[in-house]
């Protein structure tokens, strides 16, 4: 059986060598299409950690080695990198990422690093006075945690600084925001409004809305909210791509993206403008959807795939919307 399986084996290696263009006609062996020399190469190989330089075939790396192992693999047209000595690595991974709202937030207000409420309330007025007329202020990934003292923020705080401006801005986790009163009346939400199923409307002492607003609670303001124009949602997924390259992130796995944004990363495949693979995630009950058109796990290119589904269990200790006991 064992010898069985090593000549089956063995024809599978030389069919699949014979196979290769470069082996095709009078060509004896193969070349890249790209090498980096003089680089410092990170193997993750603890017993090989670091070497000078990586062969690129097609898709594939092929080689990793010295400057002289891997010159190999030079050919007329293969095109030559001198890193000059600098730190190369595999691309990262991030395995949870919202990405088309991490594009929107990167042109966005900035206030998980605010150290205070007092500087919470002046980052959210300052980009208010920027904000063209209609158009609201959101993301923000505020942590109040990080405040002396740790207060949870309410709509007090910023209305004074924003009489006309909506503003809804999210916690870091993603289960709670902040309404200011303009938001608050836009959605229709006051002290009689009731938490829809798996959501709270954060109340004060008198009964009256403080802004906050957990979980399904959002979906009162999401309802209300401008559409993103595709425009506008193709402009956050190139800030996106960009900032994810500039990190040397190559991959992510796009948690509950909307069907429009896996519209975007399709578009710029087409156009050879998708510089990130992107595992696109959708929401489970979208899965009738999947199945209708055929769809099965890890639907898709090298590039661009689908087939997962994201559910969710509960909600985050932060905004304290998990279960408690």
């Amino acid at each position: 059986m064992k010898t069985a399986l090593a000549r089956a084996g063995a024809f599978a290696t030389l069919f699949a060598l014979l196979t290769l263009p470069q082996f095709v006609g009078a060509q004896s062996k193969p070349a890249a299409d790209l090498i980096i020399r003089n680089a410092k190469v990170w193997t993750v190989d603890k017993d090989h950690p670091t070497t000078q330089a990586v062969a690129v075939l097609g898709e594939r790396i092929v080689a990793v080695g010295s400057n002289d192992d891997v010159e190999a693999w030079r050919g007329a047209r293969t095109r030559i990198v001198d890193a000059y000595g600098k730190l190369l690595l595999p691309g990262f991974n991030d395995s949870h990422v919202h990405f088309v709202d991490g594009g929107l937030s990167l042109d966005s207000v900035q206030l998980n690093d605010a150290s205070s409420a007092a500087e919470f309330a002046r980052r959210i007025g300052e980009q208010a006075r920027k904000t063209p007329k209609g158009e609201w202020v959101t993301s923000g990934d505020w942590d109040e945690t990080k405040w002396t003292p740790a207060a949870m923020p309410t709509k007090e705080l910023i209305d004074p600084l924003t009489p006309d401006t909506p503003v809804f801005v999210s916690r870091y986790d993603g289960h709670m925001a902040l309404a200011n009163s303009v938001t608050l009346r836009l959605a229709g939400i006051t002290a009689q409004t009731p938490d829809p199923p798996g959501g709270v409307i954060v109340h004060d002492a008198q009964g009256n809305p403080t802004g906050a607003l957990k979980d399904a609670a959002m979906d009162y303001v999401y309802k209300i909210a401008p559409p993103l124009s595709h425009d506008a949602r193709l402009r956050a997924v190139k800030r996106a791509l960009a900032h994810a390259a500039s990190l040397g992130v190559t991959s992510a796995q796009h948690m509950n993206p909307e069907y429009a944004d896996i519209a975007v990363y399709s578009e710029l495949l087409e156009r050879e403008e998708l510089t990130t693979r992107i595992y696109a995630a959708p929401l489970i009950p979208g899965v009738d959807d999947q199945v209708k058109i055929g769809v099965r796990h890890a639907f898709g290119s090298p590039l661009l795939r689908i087939g997962a589904l994201k559910a969710y269990a509960d909600g985050s200790l932060g905004s304290s919307t998990s279960y408690f006991f």
